[in-house]
């Protein structure tokens, strides 16, 4: 018997989670970073490459998740706002800037995805749960 792998399996893999995670470095990367390598030699962490990496991490995250979510619950309120995020984030690593541009866009990007794959989690719980709620009826 051969067992394919679904990349929006819940068993497989969270997006959600992974992209919550991914969101959350992004903040810290923007907020806490520059304060602690005014301290401690951290230049490898503000190198410029670091907001593509992290953009490439970003990017499969909010997609898989918005479309794993949307097949289960059918609301489209997590995709705009991983969409919005996603856009931002991804010109504050794209677009030529200054770094207080590239902070004012990175943080509201990553709160607007952070917001996006938490609401989807919790709309595919509502939808599981009412399809339980439902079956064992």
């Amino acid at each position: 018997m051969v067992h394919i792998i679904r990349l929006t399996d819940p068993k497989f893999l969270s997006w959600d989670k992974f992209g919550n995670f991914v969101s959350l470095l992004c903040l810290i990367h923007c907020t806490v970073l520059p304060l602690i390598a005014m301290i401690l030699p951290l230049s490898v962490f503000l190198d410029e490459a670091v907001h593509v990496w992290l953009f490439i991490a970003l990017l499969p995250a909010a997609i898989f998740g918005a479309w794993s979510g949307w097949r289960h619950h059918g609301d489209s309120k997590p995709s705009l706002l991983l969409a919005a995020g996603l856009a931002l984030v991804g010109i504050a690593a794209f677009a030529p800037m200054d770094t207080a541009a590239e902070i004012a866009l990175t943080i509201p990007g990553s709160l607007l995805l952070i917001a996006g794959h938490t609401l989807n989690r919790r709309l595919n719980l509502l939808s599981h749960l009412t399809a339980t709620t439902t079956a064992n009826s």
